[in-house]
Order: structure tokens, then sequence, then C-alpha cells
């Protein structure tokens, strides 16, 4: 899964004393200064981002926003960040994918969101397939939350920037819809 610590990677205050030159992240596109870091094994993003990414939890704490936001969160960073078409980055964009339409469209049905968020795909799908991430793959990264100063601002900031991948992720929707039916 995303799951991170702090531990695995260190926050990124103090990088901008450390490192002058930008780069942008290979799967949000935001611009941020160059880092050696941990990333994650099939995500797409630069070392940079995996650490906001790893900041979200301990932003105002996940008890403090709920379970919803967290998954929110979880699979918009997911499918913002697709890594390169192989087994498991395809996977992972097709469960998160599906997370965010089942949380953004159907209302979070319950009894689809732990079939869905409860387990990966199997082998035996046949029916995934990589999908071709959108470019811009949304305009909301994982920095737009980490600017809220209070627990209903960083909700309200996850839920925006969901909103914003889902949205980008449009030409994939029927695809995305069919998967979830079948799962």
């Amino acid at each position: 899964g995303l799951e991170m610590t702090r531990r695995t990677a260190p926050a990124l205050e103090g990088a901008q004393s450390e490192a002058c030159e930008l780069s942008a992240c290979p799967g949000c596109g935001v611009m941020l200064p160059v880092r050696a870091g941990p990333t994650h094994a099939y995500v797409g993003a630069s070392p940079a981002c995996w650490s906001l990414y790893g900041q979200l939890p301990t932003a105002f704490g996940m008890t403090a926003v709920g379970a919803i936001i967290g998954r929110l969160a979880q699979d918009s960073y997911a499918v913002q960040h697709p890594g390169t078409p192989g087994r498991r980055s395809m996977q992972s964009v097709a469960v998160h994918a599906m997370g965010l339409c089942v949380l953004l469209e159907r209302g979070g049905e319950e009894r689809r969101i732990k079939p869905v968020l409860g387990r990966r795909p199997t082998r035996r799908a046949p029916s995934l397939h990589w999908l071709e991430p959108p470019r811009p793959n949304g305009t909301l990264t994982v920095r737009d939350p980490l600017a809220a100063d209070q627990p209903g601002s960083y909700a309200r900031a996850i839920e925006a920037w969901a909103a914003d991948v889902w949205v980008a992720w449009e030409p994939h929707h029927n695809t995305i819809r069919r998967w979830l039916d079948v799962a």
C-alpha cells in the first residue's frame, strides 16, 4: 500500500537550503527541490514529492479528519503518481481509481469499499489493463492539503484534490466504472 511513516521519509523542511535546483515530480508535476531519499517501488513520484506524501498522516492526524479523507488522500496520490507500465503499477492505479469512483461518485458504498479497497486485484482479473495517464494529471497536488491551517480546511483540500485528479482521468471513467461493477 501507500502507507508510510516519518521514519522512512524525512520531512521536506530545510530542503530549500540543502538544494536550490528544482525538479518536476514525474507523477503530479509539482516543482520541488531536488533531493535524494526514499521512493515507492512502483508509485511514480520524486523523492521530494514522496516525502511530502509522508507528511499527510501527521499534518492533523488522520483521526481528526476521518478514514474517508485518509482513503481519498491515498487514492488521489496513487492515481496521480501511476509510475510506469507494469503489473503492480497497473493494479495500483486500478484499485485506487476504483476507490476514487466509489468515494466520489457512488457515495462511498460500503459494500463496494471493502472488496475494492480491502484487497488487490488478482492476476485472474483479465479486464485490468494499463491506463495511459492524462497530462496534466490534475492541477492540485499533495502540496495543497499540506498548506491547510486547520483540520476542516485540510479535509476540504483533500476532497478538492481527489475531485481534481478524478476529473483529469475522465477519459478512463467508463473503464474504471466497468472494473468496479465486476469487482
